[in-house]
């Protein structure tokens, strides 16, 4: 059984840049490829070389445990879409905040957007320790 990979990747970088040979390079045919003995893969040794459409699936999902884990799912996502929303708004209120400083008009500010530094501090403070992903 031959490998085949070192002139698979020299094919395909001469491939994707065929400026790399030059007048001098000349093709050259290998000698003889890698071979390796069936004999390897037999055996205690072998047992776990094989290949993952050869491997049977550990179990069957039921309906009733897909419904289990798909609403933990949809759970786990509005949870961070709840999240996600509480720091746009922490956003949107330093924004405010920034353009009341600067004495610009909040034309371009949401309606609902008011300046509370309570708000802002609690979005900034909750579940840090539960969630390092935010």
């Amino acid at each position: 059984m031959p490998i085949a990979f070192p002139t698979l990747i020299c094919d395909i970088i001469l491939a994707q840049y065929p400026g790399i040979c030059t007048e001098s390079d000349v093709p050259s045919r290998r000698d003889s490829d890698l071979s390796l003995d069936y004999r390897l893969f037999e055996g205690t040794q072998a047992a776990d070389i094989a290949a993952p459409s050869a491997q049977k699936p550990t179990g069957a999902i039921t309906r009733q445990h897909m419904i289990i884990d798909l609403k933990l799912v949809s759970k786990a996502l509005d949870d961070k879409k709840f999240l996600v929303d509480r720091v746009i708004h922490a956003l949107e209120l330093e924004e405010v905040a920034a353009t009341e400083d600067a004495g610009v008009g909040s034309s371009n500010v949401p309606s609902g957007a008011q300046t509370n530094e309570e708000d802002d501090a609690d979005v900034q403070g909750e579940n840090s320790d539960d969630d390092p992903s935010i």
